[in-house]
Protein backbone atom coordinates (compact mmCIF):
# COMPACT_ATOMS: atom_id res chain seq x y z
CA UNK A 1 0.00 0.00 0.00
CA UNK A 2 1.34 3.28 -0.80
CA UNK A 3 2.09 5.91 1.41
CA UNK A 4 3.34 8.50 -0.70
CA UNK A 5 2.06 12.42 -0.72
CA UNK A 6 0.72 13.51 -4.36
CA UNK A 7 1.70 17.20 -4.39
CA UNK A 8 -1.07 18.58 -6.79
CA UNK A 9 -3.88 16.98 -4.80
CA UNK A 10 -2.96 18.44 -1.57
CA UNK A 11 -2.53 21.79 -3.90
CA UNK A 12 -6.03 20.82 -4.83
CA UNK A 13 -7.55 20.56 -1.72
CA UNK A 14 -5.80 24.15 -0.49
CA UNK A 15 -7.54 25.45 -3.64
CA UNK A 16 -10.76 24.17 -2.66
CA UNK A 17 -10.33 25.10 0.73
CA UNK A 18 -9.21 28.73 -0.02
CA UNK A 19 -12.96 30.50 -0.11
CA UNK A 20 -13.88 28.55 3.18
CA UNK A 21 -10.79 29.24 5.08
CA UNK A 22 -10.82 33.22 4.25
CA UNK A 23 -14.80 32.61 5.45
CA UNK A 24 -13.13 31.11 8.80
CA UNK A 25 -10.54 33.19 9.65
CA UNK A 26 -13.17 36.58 10.88
CA UNK A 27 -15.35 33.17 12.53
CA UNK A 28 -11.56 33.08 14.18
CA UNK A 29 -11.44 36.34 15.00
CA UNK A 30 -15.41 36.35 16.44
CA UNK A 31 -14.14 34.11 18.35
CA UNK A 32 -10.92 35.27 20.20
CA UNK A 33 -12.79 38.65 20.83
CA UNK A 34 -14.94 36.10 22.86
CA UNK A 35 -11.51 34.53 24.42
CA UNK A 36 -10.34 37.91 25.99
CA UNK A 37 -13.98 39.05 27.48
CA UNK A 38 -14.29 36.23 29.19
CA UNK A 39 -12.75 34.37 32.25
CA UNK A 40 -10.72 32.15 30.12
CA UNK A 41 -6.96 32.70 29.95
CA UNK A 42 -6.13 33.94 26.38
CA UNK A 43 -3.40 30.91 26.24
CA UNK A 44 -6.07 28.12 27.39
CA UNK A 45 -8.42 29.76 23.67
CA UNK A 46 -5.70 29.94 21.51
CA UNK A 47 -5.18 26.17 22.57
CA UNK A 48 -8.67 25.40 22.85
CA UNK A 49 -8.60 26.39 18.83
CA UNK A 50 -5.67 23.76 17.97
CA UNK A 51 -6.82 21.08 20.42
CA UNK A 52 -10.83 20.94 19.98
CA UNK A 53 -10.95 22.68 16.40
CA UNK A 54 -14.81 23.58 16.24
CA UNK A 55 -15.97 26.68 16.67
CA UNK A 56 -19.60 25.88 18.04
CA UNK A 57 -18.17 23.78 20.73
CA UNK A 58 -15.52 26.30 21.52
CA UNK A 59 -17.83 29.50 22.07
CA UNK A 60 -20.24 27.01 24.46
CA UNK A 61 -17.67 25.62 26.41
CA UNK A 62 -16.88 29.38 26.86
CA UNK A 63 -19.83 30.59 27.89
CA UNK A 64 -20.70 27.99 30.34
CA UNK A 65 -17.31 28.57 32.22
CA UNK A 66 -18.46 32.22 32.17
CA UNK A 67 -21.31 31.04 33.85
CA UNK A 68 -19.95 29.13 36.49
CA UNK A 69 -21.43 25.51 35.09
CA UNK A 70 -19.92 22.75 36.00
CA UNK A 71 -17.33 20.77 34.26
CA UNK A 72 -18.86 17.40 33.47
CA UNK A 73 -21.71 19.68 31.95
CA UNK A 74 -19.60 21.65 29.70
CA UNK A 75 -17.56 18.91 28.81
CA UNK A 76 -21.03 16.99 27.65
CA UNK A 77 -22.28 20.19 25.79
CA UNK A 78 -19.67 20.20 23.34
CA UNK A 79 -19.77 16.35 23.20
CA UNK A 80 -23.47 16.62 22.32
CA UNK A 81 -22.66 19.70 19.77
CA UNK A 82 -19.57 17.72 17.96
CA UNK A 83 -22.30 14.32 17.79
CA UNK A 84 -22.37 15.14 14.23
CA UNK A 85 -18.77 14.08 13.47
CA UNK A 86 -19.79 10.57 13.84
CA UNK A 87 -21.64 11.23 10.59
CA UNK A 88 -19.08 12.74 8.72
CA UNK A 89 -17.03 9.49 9.69
CA UNK A 90 -19.45 7.28 8.55
CA UNK A 91 -19.64 9.13 5.40
CA UNK A 92 -16.28 9.13 4.43
CA UNK A 93 -14.99 5.59 6.13
CA UNK A 94 -15.34 4.04 2.76
CA UNK A 95 -12.33 5.87 1.41
CA UNK A 96 -10.59 6.21 4.50
CA UNK A 97 -10.37 2.40 5.10
CA UNK A 98 -7.87 2.29 1.99
CA UNK A 99 -5.84 4.71 3.91
CA UNK A 100 -2.76 3.67 6.55
CA UNK A 101 -3.97 3.52 9.81
CA UNK A 102 -1.84 6.77 10.90
CA UNK A 103 -3.26 8.40 7.97
CA UNK A 104 -6.64 7.60 9.46
CA UNK A 105 -6.00 8.92 12.81
CA UNK A 106 -4.06 12.18 12.06
CA UNK A 107 -6.87 12.74 9.41
CA UNK A 108 -9.49 12.82 11.49
CA UNK A 109 -8.35 15.56 13.51
CA UNK A 110 -8.57 17.67 10.31
CA UNK A 111 -12.59 16.83 9.76
CA UNK A 112 -14.38 19.68 10.57
CA UNK A 113 -17.77 20.37 8.77
CA UNK A 114 -16.57 22.29 5.54
CA UNK A 115 -13.58 20.33 5.27
CA UNK A 116 -15.53 16.68 5.31
CA UNK A 117 -17.80 18.40 2.54
CA UNK A 118 -14.90 19.42 0.29
CA UNK A 119 -13.33 15.55 0.66
CA UNK A 120 -16.62 14.20 -0.10
CA UNK A 121 -17.23 15.58 -3.42
CA UNK A 122 -13.72 14.99 -4.15
CA UNK A 123 -14.44 11.07 -3.40
CA UNK A 124 -16.59 11.09 -5.98
CA UNK A 125 -14.67 12.08 -9.18
CA UNK A 126 -11.36 10.67 -7.35
CA UNK A 127 -10.55 6.89 -6.66
CA UNK A 128 -6.90 6.87 -5.95
CA UNK A 129 -6.10 6.37 -2.77
CA UNK A 130 -2.84 8.68 -2.52
CA UNK A 131 -4.89 11.50 -4.12
CA UNK A 132 -7.59 10.98 -2.24
CA UNK A 133 -5.83 11.20 1.24
CA UNK A 134 -3.39 14.00 -0.12
CA UNK A 135 -6.42 16.36 -0.95
CA UNK A 136 -8.08 15.74 2.55
CA UNK A 137 -4.74 16.80 4.06
CA UNK A 138 -4.66 19.93 1.71
CA UNK A 139 -8.40 21.24 1.95
CA UNK A 140 -8.35 20.29 6.35
CA UNK A 141 -5.23 21.49 6.50
CA UNK A 142 -5.57 24.95 4.71
CA UNK A 143 -8.92 26.06 6.15
CA UNK A 144 -8.27 25.05 9.85
CA UNK A 145 -5.34 27.49 9.45
CA UNK A 146 -7.71 30.07 8.65
CA UNK A 147 -9.31 29.32 11.86
CA UNK A 148 -6.13 29.30 13.60
CA UNK A 149 -4.90 32.68 12.52
CA UNK A 150 -8.42 34.73 12.84
CA UNK A 151 -7.98 33.20 17.01
CA UNK A 152 -4.67 34.74 17.37
CA UNK A 153 -5.82 37.86 15.65
CA UNK A 154 -9.01 37.82 17.51
CA UNK A 155 -7.17 37.76 20.98
CA UNK A 156 -3.97 39.72 20.45
CA UNK A 157 -5.72 42.14 18.13
CA UNK A 158 -9.45 42.24 19.02
CA UNK A 159 -9.11 45.66 20.59
CA UNK A 160 -8.70 47.31 17.77
CA UNK A 161 -11.11 46.08 15.73
CA UNK A 162 -13.83 48.93 14.92
CA UNK A 163 -17.16 48.09 16.93
CA UNK A 164 -19.11 48.87 13.74
CA UNK A 165 -17.23 46.05 11.72
CA UNK A 166 -19.68 43.10 12.16
CA UNK A 167 -18.06 40.11 11.83
CA UNK A 168 -20.78 37.91 12.28
CA UNK A 169 -21.35 37.17 8.24
CA UNK A 170 -18.50 34.81 8.53
CA UNK A 171 -20.65 31.42 9.36
CA UNK A 172 -23.21 32.17 6.59
CA UNK A 173 -20.57 32.85 4.26
CA UNK A 174 -18.74 29.59 4.66
CA UNK A 175 -21.45 27.91 3.97
CA UNK A 176 -22.25 30.10 1.05
CA UNK A 177 -18.90 29.14 -0.44
CA UNK A 178 -19.68 25.34 0.36
CA UNK A 179 -22.67 25.32 -1.46
CA UNK A 180 -21.50 27.03 -4.50
CA UNK A 181 -19.43 24.03 -5.88
CA UNK A 182 -21.64 21.32 -4.11
CA UNK A 183 -24.59 22.23 -6.16
CA UNK A 184 -24.61 19.06 -8.73
CA UNK A 185 -28.20 17.74 -8.93
CA UNK A 186 -32.00 18.86 -7.69
CA UNK A 187 -31.24 17.43 -4.24
CA UNK A 188 -27.76 18.63 -3.81
CA UNK A 189 -29.57 22.30 -4.76
CA UNK A 190 -32.25 22.04 -2.25
CA UNK A 191 -30.03 20.93 0.52
CA UNK A 192 -27.78 23.78 -0.21
CA UNK A 193 -30.22 26.79 -0.36
CA UNK A 194 -32.19 25.42 2.94
CA UNK A 195 -28.80 25.13 4.47
CA UNK A 196 -27.56 28.85 3.50
CA UNK A 197 -31.29 30.35 4.58
CA UNK A 198 -31.22 28.22 7.89
CA UNK A 199 -27.45 29.61 8.64
CA UNK A 200 -28.26 33.40 7.77
CA UNK A 201 -31.64 33.45 9.57
CA UNK A 202 -30.60 31.30 12.90
CA UNK A 203 -27.43 33.93 13.41
CA UNK A 204 -28.65 35.33 16.07
CA UNK A 205 -28.87 32.14 18.09
CA UNK A 206 -25.50 31.63 20.62
CA UNK A 207 -22.17 29.92 20.22
CA UNK A 208 -22.44 29.41 16.36
CA UNK A 209 -25.73 27.06 16.72
CA UNK A 210 -26.74 28.12 13.49
CA UNK A 211 -24.37 25.86 11.64
CA UNK A 212 -25.20 22.95 13.22
CA UNK A 213 -29.14 23.68 12.82
CA UNK A 214 -28.38 25.09 9.33
CA UNK A 215 -26.77 21.59 8.37
CA UNK A 216 -29.10 19.30 9.94
CA UNK A 217 -32.10 20.88 8.14
CA UNK A 218 -30.31 20.83 4.97
CA UNK A 219 -29.42 17.42 4.89
CA UNK A 220 -33.23 16.30 6.12
CA UNK A 221 -34.40 18.73 3.03
CA UNK A 222 -31.92 16.80 0.36
CA UNK A 223 -33.36 13.43 1.74
CA UNK A 224 -36.53 14.49 1.13
CA UNK A 225 -35.84 14.97 -2.28
CA UNK A 226 -34.57 12.12 -2.76
CA UNK A 227 -37.34 10.16 -1.42
CA UNK A 228 -39.65 12.27 -3.42
CA UNK A 229 -41.18 10.51 -6.53
CA UNK A 230 -40.57 12.41 -9.73
CA UNK A 231 -43.56 13.44 -11.23
CA UNK A 232 -43.79 11.99 -14.54
CA UNK A 233 -43.44 14.36 -17.50
CA UNK A 234 -47.21 14.80 -19.93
Amino acid sequence: MSTGLRRDAVLAGAKAATALAVAAFPFGVVYGVTVVESSVDRWVGIAASWLILAGAAQLSLISLIDDGSAWYLAVLTALVINARFALYSTAVAPAFREFPARWRVGLAYLRTDLAAALSLARFDTDSDPDSRRSFVLGAGLFFASGWWVGTVVGVFGGAVIPDELDLSFAVPAMFIALAVPAVTDRPALVAALVAVVVAVAGAPLPNGLNVVVAAVVGIAAGRLVVRSPEVPSS
